[in-house]
């Protein structure tokens, strides 16, 4: 995500996120960190179709690494638990809200997201690679797959870092037999994003600008982008000034000529550090302090790159919020509606 310093910080990850690899099937000493076997055997080999063509996985994977953004989070959230994952963002420890879904289960080993080795990565011997949600490069993925079977973003995907949490479950599920629990998984998270939209009726049909200010980079998010697909399935609409700067990316940079443009009924804003205070870039912005909705209160500001990698709550949250998908999404949504609801009623 190169939105502003997160975006940064997401694109080394996701450059480390991109090695991977793996061989052949684990020795019955490895098995206690192999993925879950729950779920049918049947139904193999299977195709999985991609952007770069179909890969056939001819049995059920025993031994799955992950790489891209949420595509860990949303196998363990399948029950498939990765031998071995790579973090969005380059964290070096599993997130809370990631342990609590994995219970007692052995966790992942973390691939390092700088700058990954192959030969590291081949020794954990996947039966499958899952590059879905990353910056699928082709060359990446032909070494990838001469490794192990591996698959990338979906066929059609236009925005490669922005694979909706729906259609990235239902591949790794497909791919690692679980498509009945691929099914639940999407069923309940949409309803808890439909209970919560219903929950707060003030939400429909309200205009939202978000992005993220931090290391005086504005940027806001278009369409496209995963977090504003959630803010907008809670029934905001997104701002046309913002669409209308469509760029082929999921952010545009706000430059202060086009500060105006941000105005709506909320804004939301990553822009915290780990104290809790506001960017100063943010804070001497007199263009962006100007706009109407940050003058009344409209604004819900929240924990930016300098937090996303800590264990705090403010961390928790933000990368929670940014990496989603069906674990990210559930432990975001109950605190993300509260802070959108003070924001509308314009009490910040």
């Amino acid at each position: 995500m190169a939105l502003s310093r997160i975006r940064s910080v997401a694109a080394v990850a996701i450059a480390a996120l991109t090695l991977c690899a793996g061989l052949t099937a684990c020795s019955q000493d490895d098995t206690r960190n192999s993925a879950a076997t729950t779920g049918d055997t049947a139904g193999f080999p299977v195709t999985i179709d991609h952007l770069y063509g179909s890969t056939t996985i001819k049995a059920k994977p025993q031994r799955v690494v992950t790489l891209g953004g949420g595509d860990m989070e949303a196998a363990i959230a399948l029950g498939v638990v990765p031998v071995a994952g790579a973090d969005w963002f380059g964290d070096t420890q599993l997130r809370g809200w990631v342990k609590s879904a994995l219970g007692d289960r052995p966790a992942p080993k973390l691939i390092g997201a700088s700058e990954p080795k192959f030969e590291e990565i081949a020794a954990l011997k996947p039966d499958l690679i899952v590059y879905v949600n990353t910056v699928n490069d082709k060359k990446q993925f032909d070494t990838l797959n001469a490794i192990a079977p591996t698959i990338a973003a979906p066929a059609g995907t236009k925005n490669v870092y922005g694979v909706p949490w729906q259609d990235q479950v239902r591949e790794i599920a497909k791919a690692t037999g679980t498509t009945a629990a691929g099914e639940q998984v999407v069923k309940d998270t949409e309803k808890l994003v439909t209970d919560t939209a219903k929950a707060n009726p003030e939400f429909a049909g309200k205009i939202i600008t978000a992005g993220v200010y931090s290391a005086n980079s504005l940027n806001a998010w278009l369409p496209s982008d995963p977090r504003m697909r959630l803010l907008t399935s809670l029934g905001f609409k997104s701002n046309p000034q913002i669409d209308a700067m469509e760029n082929g990316d999921f952010y545009v940079k706000i430059s202060p000529e086009l500060t105006p443009k941000l105005d709506a009924d909320v804004v939301f804003m990553a822009a915290l550090d780990s104290s809790g205070k506001l960017d100063p870039a943010a804070v001497n912005d007199k263009l962006f302090n100007a706009l109407p909705a940050v003058k009344a209160g409209h604004i819900a500001y929240w924990g930016g790159a300098p937090v996303i990698n800590t264990p705090t709550p403010s961390g928790e949250f933000s990368s929670a919020m940014s990496i989603g998908g069906p674990l990210g999404i559930k432990y975001a949504l109950p605190k993300l509606a509260p802070m959108l609801k003070t924001a509308l009623s314009g009490k910040n």
